[in-house]
């Protein structure tokens, strides 16, 4: 497995609502998804089936988390079950944070 740290640069935006995510990232997110991505910085569980966009919604949350200065990407750890899946999360996770302009790359 390969760990890619993502490496902080001058951010040129920042996120500040929903809007400014879907915008950025060009995903209709549903109310149930804003949910979970925007939730209280806590410990919490996403709980769907297959093809219902859980790792899309793992990579915007990741984009808000970090857009909005709430964590740092170092802060962040995305656990999956298997290493083709978390090779897919990180892939989506730089691509939304390239996309939202967020200002992180690695």
């Amino acid at each position: 497995m390969t760990v890619h740290p993502l490496i902080p640069v001058v951010r040129s935006t920042r996120l500040r609502t929903t809007g400014d995510l879907i915008d950025a990232l060009g995903v209709p997110f549903s109310d149930q998804q804003l949910a979970a991505i925007t939730a209280p910085l806590e410990p919490g569980v996403i709980i769907a089936g297959a093809g219902s966009g859980k790792t899309t919604v793992m990579a915007a949350r990741v984009v808000w988390l970090v857009g909005t200065g709430a964590v740092r990407p170092e802060e962040v750890l995305g656990l999956t079950f298997t290493r083709k899946a978390a090779a897919e999360l990180s892939s989506r996770v730089r691509h939304a944070l390239l996309r939202a302009g967020v200002g992180f790359v690695g």
